[in-house]
């Protein structure tokens, strides 16, 4: 179960973000993680922007592919991952917690168009 950790999980009783903890609930490798946030100062960045996201995403690893992938036209088309390294965090966080990005979902949901038109009743009915 590598997602089965909550981000909250990852904050030490010092409020040090714990990085191995971190990458084992977004499922990542740890030095992906350490490549991505190489200080604690970009580790509290980056996991504050993790948890604004993750109520949008299914898991916590498409929370972390979100965070690498989604282009945001307000900023340029910058990535959060690129505006958290660029020290934007907190114009991140006011644009993310005011609900803009959201505007389509991501990553998009399928629509059900397959009904069963020959639904046969169970063979031990």
């Amino acid at each position: 179960m590598p997602n089965g950790l909550l981000l909250d999980h990852c904050i030490d009783p010092a409020g040090e973000v714990n990085a191995k903890i971190l990458a084992r609930a977004l499922g990542v490798d740890v030095f992906d993680l350490m490549r991505t946030a190489p200080t604690q100062r970009h580790l509290k960045d980056l996991h504050c922007i993790l948890c604004v996201i993750r109520p949008w995403t299914r898991s916590a690893t498409d929370t972390w592919s979100w965070y690498h992938s989604k282009r945001l036209a307000r900023f340029g088309g910058r990535t959060p991952a690129i505006l958290v390294n660029e020290d934007r965090c907190a114009e991140l966080k006011d644009f993310l917690e005011a609900g803009e990005a959201l505007t389509n979902a991501w990553p998009p949901a399928l629509e059900i168009r397959f009904l069963p038109k020959d639904v046969r009743p169970a063979a031990n009915g």
